[in-house]
């Protein structure tokens, strides 16, 4: 393939999807490090060779701002097949919560392609396996809320970028906002909800922010606080979003026989023990992390599950269930 077609398909890759589009010059240096070294006179000459094939258009100012016209497909190749749409329908359907905005956006096209391409293929197998299989929450489903996207683009683009937010956040229970400025480390999407790890202003513990009572948010030009020794996994893997209460215990349940198959099939930790007991009860013992999650997990077993050992742990749920018989007695 000679140099020049070649540059000229990078060419109309990089040219934006949508307005304001892209400079000349800004889409010179992007072809400068696609490894494309040529003038600006050249890719003048290139664009208006392209724009009489396919639908890049300008904003009509002196300095012209190229984009491909609203509503068409942008330069997509190769052209999808079977498999590659139904993996962007997937990607579509799941991950697109945990894309950035702008990443997002240019990924627009290749979702509406995907899904034009299995809307007109003739039935076959990848399209039946995109009618047959579902993915559904375990627990019962709440409605997500909606988080403006003039909220979400800016806290992207901070994360994205390792960059400063400024954030109008209005916490559980206040009628009104408060101005902080947060430095993005993590971005969590849980049960259709998503929050935003960081630090505030000059502390350094971290603050869990939900996006849906972000009321406003802006960008700022200087660098986020990143601690070097920060994982997030391993704040997920302690427990950072199931909201710790006593920490490590030895958790010993005395379960239902058809409660015990579930736990037997999907173990609560990976040293799970279990052992029949003489009145066809099962006893599981496994090391766990006393947190909320957990105490609402064993909650929903009602009788059919009852916690033997930690003393605290037990004491807790029996508490709340005086005061759950109380309630209704009410």
């Amino acid at each position: 393939m000679p140099d020049s077609t070649l540059r000229q398909i990078t060419l109309l890759q990089l040219v934006p999807r949508r307005s304001p589009g892209a400079t000349t010059a800004e889409l010179q240096r992007r072809l400068d490090d696609q490894g494309h070294v040529v003038s600006r006179r050249t890719i003048q000459r290139d664009l208006i060779r392209l724009s009489a094939h396919f639908p890049l258009v300008t904003d009509g100012e002196d300095i012209p701002r190229w984009s491909w016209m609203e509503g068409s497909d942008g330069l997509t190749a190769p052209a999808h097949d079977a498999y590659s749409a139904l993996t962007w329908t997937l990607i579509e359907e799941h991950l697109e919560p945990l894309m950035p905005l702008a990443a997002r956006k240019e990924a627009q096209p290749q979702f509406a392609a995907a899904r034009k391409y299995l809307k007109q293929t003739p039935r076959n197998r990848i399209d039946r396996w995109h009618q047959r299989v579902r993915v559904i929450p375990r627990a019962f489903e709440l409605q997500t809320p909606d988080v403006p996207e003039a909220v979400l683009e800016p806290v992207y683009a901070a994360l994205f970028d390792g960059r400063q937010l400024r954030v109008d956040y209005r916490s559980r229970g206040r009628e009104k906002a408060r101005s902080m400025r947060v430095h993005p480390l993590g971005l969590i999407l849980r049960e259709g909800v998503i929050y935003l790890l960081g630090t505030i202003d000059d502390y350094t513990d971290l603050r869990q922010l939900v996006a849906h009572r972000i009321e406003a948010a802006t960008v700022l030009h200087q660098p986020a606080n990143e601690p070097e020794d920060f994982d997030l996994d391993e704040y997920i893997a302690s427990g950072g979003f199931s909201y710790v209460e006593t920490g490590p215990i030895e958790l010993v349940l005395q379960v239902e026989e058809y409660a015990a198959e579930h736990l037997i099939e999907s173990p609560i930790a990976p040293e799970q023990t279990v052992r029949a007991l003489n009145d066809g009860r099962k006893e599981i013992r496994a090391r766990v992390v006393d947190t909320k999650q957990l105490r609402w997990w064993l909650a929903g077993f009602g009788d059919a599950v009852e916690v033997v050992e930690p003393l605290h742990l037990r004491q807790a749920l029996v508490e709340q269930a005086r005061a759950v018989v109380e309630l209704y007695r009410s």
